[in-house]
């Protein structure tokens, strides 16, 4: 039933959707600021086997510094990689919480739209748009940020995996080159910026390119797009802004 209860509850649902998909933006900005940091240590690491790196007259009086700065650099990028798992895990639970909003609206959005006797039974409980369209939006989202996290969280394996092959039971100098083709580096300023994902469209894949050129009449929006709206509407309090 459409009850004023009910109409409440779906204010409160966008309300918590919202709040855990700038809470999924805040780790996805300290995602992106430790890959960066990750980056920088493998590039030290590919640069440390030069001499050149080094002043002349360093290596003389200490020619195991290169092999004792690759261990140190291997082991800091492990503590990093550490921090990315970790805020990947923190991005699959907004996940979570974002899909159970999501679910909530889209469980609901026929009694927003089923014809009524009264105008006030069918109206939206919002101020701007209807709860079939945001419950399509929180699913594309959703959907979204959890093909994010997933495709990165898969990339989080193989560069474990990189550090591993690198890593060995006493401090060695790692042989030149140990960088150059390797796509590893390539593939995680790749998994920084995913091109092109978060300007996909949230109300369905086919709907932002469908071969007409775009001039299908069907609406796009992107998660940027998702949150203005959000934020500009009255129904997201002071609080979560």
């Amino acid at each position: 039933m459409n009850s004023a209860a009910t109409r409440a509850t779906a204010r409160k649902q966008l309300r918590l959707f919202y709040d855990a998909l700038c809470s999924w933006d805040v780790c996805q900005r300290d995602f992106i600021e430790d890959i960066e940091v990750l980056l920088r240590m493998l590039l030290q690491l590919s640069n440390s086997h030069q001499p050149t790196v080094w002043h002349p007259s360093i290596l003389p009086l200490f020619p195991d510094l290169p092999a004792k700065f690759q261990s140190a650099t291997l082991r800091t990028s492990e503590q990093r990689l550490g921090m990315i798992k970790s805020t990947a895990d923190k991005m699959s639970k907004w996940v979570g919480l974002m899909f159970d909003a999501a679910h909530w609206l889209t469980e609901h959005a026929a009694a927003f739209s089923v014809e009524k006797e009264s105008l006030a039974e069918t109206r939206s409980p919002f101020v701007c748009g209807s709860v079939e369209r945001y419950a399509e939006a929180a699913v594309g989202a959703s959907n979204l940020c959890r093909d994010i996290v997933g495709m990165r969280s898969g990339q989080i394996g193989k560069v474990q995996d990189m550090l591993d092959s690198l890593k060995g039971e006493s401090d060695v100098v790692l042989p030149p080159n140990t960088f150059e083709n390797n796509t590893q580096v390539v593939n995680i300023m790749l998994w920084r910026e995913l091109p092109g994902t978060l300007d996909r469209s949230l109300l369905g894949p086919e709907n932002s390119n469908d071969g007409n050129n775009g001039t299908s009449g069907v609406s796009t929006l992107t998660l940027a797009e998702l949150k203005d709206l959000l934020l500009n509407n009255e129904h997201v309090d002071k609080e979560y802004i």
